[in-house]
This record gives C-alpha cells, structure tokens and sequence, in this order.
C-alpha cells in the first residue's frame, strides 16, 4: 500500500542537515580519499559497520577535507514516516544547492504528493541537470525500517544526475538493490575492515593522547585484539594512566572487560527473541560459522534464517572472506558472548562443543575438530583426531595444539601407542622438558616390549633414537647425539614419517656446533632435499634457517638472507603463514636486518614473530624481545629499550633456554647497561654468568657467550682479565671460519686496546673488522661501540691506513654513529693526537684553544670531567693519584681561562660535540 505524503508544516531541527562538528584533534584518514573522489563515479556509496568504528566521524571529517560540496540528512526512528523523511530530503537539498528544491519543499508542505515516488519525481527535476559533484548523506540509515522508504531509495538511486552521489552510513546492509549496483561497478563500500584503525593509525591516534611511550608491539598487539575498532582503542587510551595498565588493559581482553560488556549490553538491549540469543551463546564456541555448521551445533534446522535475522541487526558479525558464506563474530563480542554462556546453566557446553568437533572432522578441518575436542575434555575424540591428523599437526610443527591434545590424554594410552609417544615426546623436547622425553619414551618401551616383535622393536628404537638425539644434542653432548642419529637414520620410520628427517637434522646440527661448517651446511642441505621428499614443511623451513644460520657464522650474511627469501617463498607457495616455525624465519630475518642497521625491518620482522606465537605464549618471544630492545637502543629510545631489557631479565629468571637464546639476550641487556653506566648490573651478571670455556667456542652461541663476559670486564675497567679472554676467542673464530663473530670480536678487540692506551693495536683490530665486514655487511656490530666509534674511525682515517671499500665504510660508520643518540649522559672518551689535531683544525674552534693547546692527558680530563666524574673517580680511571689530576685540571684551567667546574663541563661539551656530531 503506498502512503499518501498529506501537505503540513515541518519545523526543522537545523543539526538534522548539517554535517556533524569533527572532534579536537581528529586523525585525518586520507585513505578514503580516492574512494570519495575515485575517477570513476558510482551511483552509492555505501559505509557499514557495526556501532564504534567512527562510520559518521570519517565521512565528515573526509568531504570536509577535500571541500566537498555535501547534503547531509542524520536520521532518527521518526524519520520513518514518509511526509517527514521526504521533508527533510528536500531540506538538504535546498541547503546544498541554494534553494533548487525549495518549490518541492513548499508543496509537499502545502498541497502533499500521492506518494514518495511522485515526490522524488518532482525533486529530481528540480535539481540542476548538471553541476558540481555533490553528496547526500543519510546518516544512521539502519534505523529505517518501513519499505517504502527502501523503495522509494531505489528509485532515486535509478535516476540520480551524474553529479550527485548519494552515501549511505549504517549498522546494517541496507535493502536498496545493493547486490545489483554492485555487480553493475555503481557501487563503492566502506566496511568495518576497512574503517578499522590498521596499526599506525591507532599509533598516531594514541600517541596524541597518552602521555607516556607505547611499544610499537603493544599496539600492533592492541589492534589485533580488537581488530582495529575504533571505540575500544578510544576506551583503552581512557583508562591507561602508565604503559603497565595498558599492557595489562590489552592483556585482559583476551578475558573481557566489563566496561565493554556493558556496552554489548546496551547495544543488543531486548531486541532478541530467545531463539536468536541462543544463537549467539551456541555459536559463540566457534571460531568461523556458516548455516550448516550453525545447524550441526544448534541441533536446529532454522540456522540459515536465524543468521540472516542476526546479520540484518548490525552487530558485531562479519563475512570471513569475500564469498561471504562463512562468517565469525568480533573477538570482543565473541568473548562477551561465551561470558554469557558462561553464566547460563541451560546450556551443557561439553555437548555443544562434541557436536562441533565432529562436524569439523567431517569436514576436514583437523585444527578446528582438535580444538572443540580440547574443549569438550574428550580422550576419545582427542584419540580419533590425533589418530587421523596428529602427524600432520608435527609435520606444520602445532606443537602447541599437540600438547594441549595430550595433556588430555590418560599416560596409559599414549604409552600403548609409538606415534602417539612419539607425539608426547617430541612435544616434550619442543617445550624443554628433556627429562619427561625419557620418561614418556621409556614408559613405552616398557609397556610395548611384550606385544612387539623384534622387527617392530628395531623399527621403534630407531625412530626414539631420532628424539634421543635431539635431546643430547640440546644438552650440549655432541657425541651422543651423532651416534644416536646415525642410528635413528638407518631405520625405517613407521610411526612418524619425518623420523630419518630429524634424525638427518640432528647430524646437521652437530657438525654446526663442532664447527664444521661446510659440512654442517652440506648435511643441512639434504635434510632439506628429505623433508621436500616428505612434504614435511615445518622440517624443510626448519633446515632452510639451519642454512642461513651456519651461512651467517660463515659469515656470509647475504647468502643468509637468500636462503630466507627461499624459505619465504616456499611458506607462501604451501601457504604456511600460521605455522609457529616462521617465527624462527622471522627472528634470523630481523637480526640480519639489525646487522646491516635496517632497523625498520628488523623491528618488523620481530613484530611478526611475536604475531605468530601470539597463542604460543610470551615465554617464547624472548628472542624477538632481544631483537626489538636492539632496535629501541639503536633508535635511542632509551625507556622502550629499559621496559624490553625487564622483561627479557624476567623470562630469562623463569624459564629454562637454550644457550643460543640465553647470550644473545644477555648480549643486548650487557650494551643497555654499559650505555647508562649501570655497573652495578654489569657486575652482578658476572656472577651469574653462564660457564665460558672459550677453548671449546667452536660455533656462534659460545663465542657470544664469552665475548659477553668479555664486555662486561671491559665495561668494568678490568681490561687485563679481558684481553686473553677475546684473543683466545678470536684465535678459535678463525681456526673454524666462524667470520662473523671474528668480525665481532676484532670490534671488541679494537675497543678493548684503545682503553689500555695501546693505540696501534686497537687500529689494527678496527681495520680488520672493517676488511671483514666487507663480506659480513656488519653495522650493527660496530654501532654497538656509541660514540668512541668515531674517535677510533676517524685515527684510521688521519692516519690514512685505510682506502677503497674500507674508507667508505668508516665514514659511513662515522655519519651513522654521529645520528646516534646515546642513552648516558656523556661520553667518555679516549683522545690521541690525531683526533685532537682533527678538532684543532676546525675552523669554529676558538682562538683560544689554538693560542694555548691542551696535552692528551688534559683532553681526556676535559672529556671525564664532561662526563660527570668526580676528581677522585677521574684518578681511579686514569690509575693516577688524585694530586696529579688536580694538577692537570689547574693547568687546563688556566690555559683556557677557567675559574668554575661549570665552564669546563660547557667548553668540553662544545668540543667534544665536534667529534660527536651532537
């Protein structure tokens, strides 16, 4: 029936047709830009999306922007009569175009129309046949529910003059032929994915409001909580006073939060019949849902109409992918939705959670089956799903998955299987727990020699040989894990196909250790050649990083860096991006990319390892903790760089790693402290430290480990405990061809005999490390000295000992030092004449420092008095007595016209500056 517009005087409410006033300091979103004014033009612009994700806020803000001309009508449930939308209509297009609409405003005021078609046939011939583009908006369109007005809209939208687009903003997809314009190219959409903040977004917009510093993963970490919706990030910066409660905030997400559960509340209200609430609490278990899968779970036959009612009220439910059959609610709401199943005692969530296990296991999907399986606490689904999958889950390395799977498990039923013992135990290995390795493989043995023939007892000693290995491998017994590898590979592997896979690897792995490198890489090589064989991916990206590993210690960084890129692509052709082994790519990625001193990729590639094992737990993100504190030092950022060192010293306090991880973490918190003259922690960490038998630093974790400690007596003036000490692990880096950490330790070197005064030898060093970085590329490693690089660089270059390749890179070296912000108060730096000289010659160094030339001795008091010490600690540095320095400062002072410590510490830090590039 069509409604009669009856004539009647409408009094406007003015904000109704006016566009919304922005908020203070609004993030302008210039990525919608070319949607807005695209080159080619649509008929609809239609923006959708549940409440909170600024819908209304952009638009305005972006036509605003671009000084657009727009007519805006904000609508209400009482537009829904059809004389008083069509006043307003007319309103806003009369506003917007000086009044062309006005003889069909007055009518439908005076004399009304038959019908809303009618009108829109008058109002469209009122417009001008051609103008300036021009935009209507109908703000809040979900609230519009009677059809006519559905109608009438399709009508407009069949004749709209090129010039006028009209925008729709709501909760909901609007019924206005949407499918047809989209399929004719008229259409152009904004959805919540679009208009969710992506990660600098909400960086921008947090740091306009919070007073404190924000860890670039903390909000990479907060927007995937919240997948970038707008009104929890705005709640979050609310309710964060330090960066402890907002790290605590995000962490409680994953729990709920009551604030957004009042939210939910209020937005869901009494709107749903108690058939579509139970929908949501069922289907509030599933990751991802479609109608059969509702059905299966719902035990209902309605699934396709209930998630049609549902999807028409605009919450929080949205498409999967573009085919839109598969849909998953937000996370957010998905957790206000099990908090309410939670509370209910009309559903028996163990039932509901078997039905979905069974209907993903027919359907294939094994990770979704195991997960309800875990949920429904049920041995003998977990039993059937590992029967079937459970290799495949090894092979992807869901070790993760597989544990929660057999912690499940009663001990008597994995002990009567191998593969599911060798499940436990690999498991085991991959968590550290080495010891409960042997109890679980034992256990079996025991349980299973009475029922196996001698053929199958072979066959199962060969494959637990294989884990044995590895175990061995990991307690540093090199010997042991080769013999029981050899062993494991000249078995037939029946119960875990990549058996003769690991056992290969370990072989690899050893030789690594031993410092046989080229044959570590050869034996690595063909591990990756058998797991191809096998289809055993996370084995091949395994053997892919072993490779670039031993590459790096070969010192071979760019080598390193293409066998990354073939295992990146070999992840992307099986795609392989949710498997936890790409951290271990990502995390070797980002230290090249520190190495070479790309700090944005090497800050991204830990943010993508720490995405990755996001579910794992943070007790695995200590290796990509070390890489960003890295990257934070580099940057000088010294509270990000102090906040990663605690919780690197944290993880390393309560949990058990592998001496590889432990150094390379101790590495970064030993320049930390050394960067802000933190002795204190320096000098305890010595007494902590790990066993170094510098002798026996045959592969790159022990030479680290001992060049650690070497650092820390360096750091602490105790230069001769540290000389032997790196000249020992310099002489086993170069018996082995371990170049990298050679590299490293010449650096170290150098350092180490320009403190001691020895100034030949410490150019030395620092020539060779330059001649070896031309293989290394190494930066980073360099860098790591602060600003006394410069000092040493810049006497190699006076002394022109130095050129060609060399030369650029010191003096690449030197601008990229120069850059660097250091963490301590000053410098402290050891002078020789070449660099005094340097200084000399600057044309802005004052007469006076020319006219009357300090000694060595009194520069390098100039520069310790520049960096705080006292009279007594300037003694003790120097090992003089303190007479002699207060003879030295008397001299300086005298030859520069002193009378005050303040003037000395302002004239050093002037000249000092010249060297320094402050």
């Amino acid at each position: 029936m069509t409604t009669t517009l009856n004539p009647g005087q409408i009094t406007f409410i003015t904000a109704k047709n006016r566009s919304p006033v922005s908020p203070p300091a609004l993030l302008p979103r210039e990525k919608f830009n070319d949607l807005l004014h695209g080159l080619e033009p649509v008929s609809l612009v239609l923006v959708h999306a549940p409440a909170g994700y600024g819908k209304t806020t952009t638009i305005a803000e972006r036509l605003a922007s671009l000084e657009a001309r727009s007519a805006w009508f904000r609508l209400e449930t009482s537009d829904n009569a059809p004389g008083r939308f069509a006043g307003y209509l007319a309103n806003a297009l009369a506003r917007a175009t000086e009044g062309s609409c006005q003889q069909v405003l007055e009518r439908l005021q005076t004399e009304g129309y038959d019908s809303l078609e009618s009108f829109l046939t008058d109002l469209l011939a009122g417009l001008p046949q051609d103008d300036e583009p021009l935009y209507l908006v109908l703000d809040d369109y979900h609230l519009i529910t009677n059809g006519e007005i559905h109608e009438a809209l399709r009508f407009l939208l069949r004749h709209l003059p090129g010039y006028l687009t009209l925008v729709l903003i709501s909760r909901t997809m609007p019924p206005v032929g949407v499918a047809q314009l989209r399929m004719q190219g008229r259409l152009t959409e904004i959805t919540s994915r679009d208009l969710g903040f992506e990660a600098d977004e909400a960086q921008q917009y947090l740091q306009s409001r919070l007073p404190f510093e924000i860890a670039r993963e903390d909000i990479e970490r907060a927007v995937r909580r919240v997948e970038g919706w707008i009104s929890a990030l705005q709640l979050l910066s609310a309710s964060s006073a330090t960066s402890v409660e907002f790290t605590e905030f995000v962490d409680q997400l994953e729990h709920g939060n009551q604030n957004i559960f009042d939210y939910f509340d209020e937005l869901v209200g009494n709107d749903l019949s108690e058939q579509q609430r139970r929908f949501l609490m069922r289907t509030s278990i599933l990751d991802r849902f479609n109608a059969g899968m509702v059905m299966r779970v719902m035990d209902d036959t309605d699934g396709q109409a209930l998630l049609s009612s549902l999807l028409s009220m605009g919450l929080f439910i949205t498409p999967v992918d573009n085919s839109a059959l598969w849909f998953r609610y937000h996370p957010l709401f998905s957790v206000y939705l099990r908090h309410l199943l939670t509370c209910t005692t009309r559903e028996n969530q163990r039932d509901l959670n078997q039905r979905a296990a069974d209907a993903w296991l027919e359907l294939d999907h094994a990770e979704e089956a195991a997960k309800h399986a875990i949920a429904a606490e049920d041995p003998e689904r977990i039993t059937r799903v590992l029967t079937i999958h459970g290799r495949k889950f090894f092979t992807e390395g869901q070790f993760h998955l597989l544990q929660r799977c057999l912690d499940t498990l009663p001990q008597e039923i994995i002990a009567e299987d191998p593969t599911l013992t060798l499940l436990r135990a690999w498991v085991a290995q991959g968590q550290y727990k080495f010891d409960e390795v042997e109890n679980w493989l034992s256990a079996a043995e025991a349980r299973l020699q009475a029922s196996m023939n001698e053929d199958t007892q072979r066959a199962v000693h060969g494959e637990f040989s294989a884990i044995r290995a590895q175990v061995a491998m990991n307690y540093g017994d090199g010997d042991r894990a080769l013999t029981l590898a050899r062993e494991a590979i000249e078995q037939e592997a029946r119960y875990l196909p990549t058996s003769r896979v690991a056992a290969a690897s370990v072989i690899g792995e050893a030789l690594f250790v031993r410092g046989e490198l080229e044959e570590a890489l050869a034996r690595m090589q063909d591990t990756e050649h058998l797991a191809r064989a096998h289809q055993a991916h996370q084995n091949v990206i395994w053997a892919l990083c072993q490779q670039s590993e031993i590459s790096v210690a070969m010192g071979l960084l760019q080598k390193a860096y293409n066998i990354q890129e073939r295992a990146f692509q070999y992840a992307e052709e099986n795609q392989l991006n949710h498997l936890p082994i790409l951290e271990f790519l990502f995390r070797i990625r980002s230290q090249i990319m520190w190495e070479w001193h790309h700090l944005e990729s090497a800050e991204r590639c830990a943010l993508q390892g720490i995405e990755i094992l996001e579910a794992q737990g943070e007790r695995w993100y200590v290796q990509s903790y070390t890489s960003l504190a890295k990257v934070a030092q580099a940057r000088g950022r010294q509270s990000l760089c102090a906040d990663y060192i605690a919780k690197i010293q944290k993880m390393l306090a309560a949990e058990d790693y592998h001496l590889d991880w432990v150094a390379n973490a101790q590495a970064t918190m030993l320049s930390y402290w050394d960067a802000v003259r933190d002795h204190d922690s320096i000098q305890r960490w010595l007494t902590i430290a790990p066993p170094c038998e510098p002798a026996k630093a045959t592969n790159h974790f022990n030479q680290c480990n001992g060049r650690n400690q070497a650092r820390a007596l360096i750091s602490l003036g105790q230069y001769e405990l540290a000389r032997p000490l790196l000249e020992e692990l310099t002489a086993v880096a170069r018996e082995f061809g371990l170049k990298t950490d050679l590299n490293r330790n010449h650096i170290a070197l150098a350092y180490l005999y320009w403190q001691l005064d020895e100034r030949e030898q410490a150019l030395d060093h620092m020539k060779t490390a330059l001649e070896l970085a031309s293989t290394t590329g190494a930066v980073g490693s360099f860098l790591r000295l602060g600003k006394e690089l410069i000092v040493l660089l810049k006497a190699l270059i006076n002394d022109e000992a130095i050129e060609g390749m060399e030369l650029q890179r010191a003096e690449r070296l030197i601008q990229l030092a120069q850059q660097q912000r250091d963490f301590s108060r000053a410098i402290r730096i050891s002078l020789d004449e070449a660099i005094i000289q340097d200084i000399i010659d600057r044309p802005d160094v004052p007469e006076l420092i020319r006219t009357s030339p300090l000694t060595r001795r009194e520069w390098q008091i100039l520069s310790l008095i520049h960096a705080g010490l006292s009279n007594d600690q300037i003694a003790e540095h120097l090992k003089v007595a303190s007479t002699t320095v207060k003879t030295h400062i008397r001299s300086l002072y005298q030859k520069q016209n002193i009378s005050h410590r303040s003037e000395a510490i302002e004239l050093a830090k002037d000249l000092l500056s010249k060297i320094q590039g402050d």
